[in-house]
């Protein structure tokens, strides 16, 4: 059971929020999901979530984002939020887990 169903089973409010999340995350809109997803990932490198960072990197690919792409994510994340940020990030080439 991951974070996300261990907060839904104990909070009708926590898991509409998340339901209604995922279904913004999943549906294109102005940013097609690939821009969507890039951008999730930079945020959770912001706070050092590498998990969630290696994550959106994966839906940002599977949904035509290329790796060229990816890559360029992480350099302006590095420009705007440092090292530490970037270090979090390069968890998206870390298919181990």
């Amino acid at each position: 059971m991951g974070w996300n169903d261990e907060l839904s089973a104990r909070s009708a409010r926590l898991r509409d929020a998340l339901k209604d999340d995922q279904e913004f995350m999943n549906q294109e809109s102005a940013l097609p999901l690939w821009v969507k997803n890039l951008m999730a990932m930079q945020l959770d490198s912001v706070a050092n979530h590498p998990a969630g960072s290696r994550w959106y990197a994966s839906q940002a690919l599977a949904a035509g984002a290329t790796e060229e792409q990816l890559v360029e994510a992480i350099e302006l994340l590095y420009k705007f939020a440092g090292r530490p940020a970037a270090a979090t990030a390069a968890a998206a080439f870390d298919a181990g887990g």
